[in-house]
């Protein structure tokens, strides 16, 4: 195994077992384990392996891999989310720090109703393709939120 990705799967494994919440913490983390790497390549590594920060149950920002094979609920029956519309628009409503990874399950899933996604920290903008029904955006937005407008 190459160097790089034997380092990705060391990242993965840190990020998937620990709850890391800088770089510097990570970096540290890799020496112990005495792999060698810059923070300039741990910054790449990460954009690369689509890492993301996420908050945790404490409301503490934390690394979480983002990128998956199929659609993740990310929501549990607790969270209530709204979502509204406008036009070809709609906007969902979150906890503070949620919207960036609702929109990047929605841009990485196949939503035949969607052109794309904004996100801020606690609202999502969704662009819908004209000829869809608001009815079939919810449905569709259901596979990953399914207590949205419930």
């Amino acid at each position: 195994m190459s160097n790089k990705k034997y380092r990705f799967q060391v990242i993965k494994d840190l990020i998937t077992d620990q709850e890391i919440s800088n770089q510097d913490e990570l970096l540290k983390k890799l020496i112990d384990l005495e792999i060698s790497v810059t923070q300039a390549t741990l910054s790449r590594d990460l954009r690369e392996l689509k890492v993301s920060k996420v908050p945790n149950n404490s409301g503490q920002y934390i690394y979480q891999l983002t990128e998956s094979t199929a659609p993740a609920t990310i929501v549990t029956h607790n969270d209530k989310m709204t979502l509204t519309f406008s036009q070809n628009m709609g906007v969902i409503k979150t906890k503070p720090g949620y919207a960036n990874r609702i929109a990047f399950e929605i841009d990485n899933t196949y939503f035949k109703t969607i052109l794309g996604t904004i996100a801020g920290d606690d609202t999502v903008l969704i662009i819908m393709k004209e000829e869809c029904s608001r009815e079939e955006v919810i449905n569709e937005i259901r596979r990953i939120i399914p207590n949205i407008n419930k």
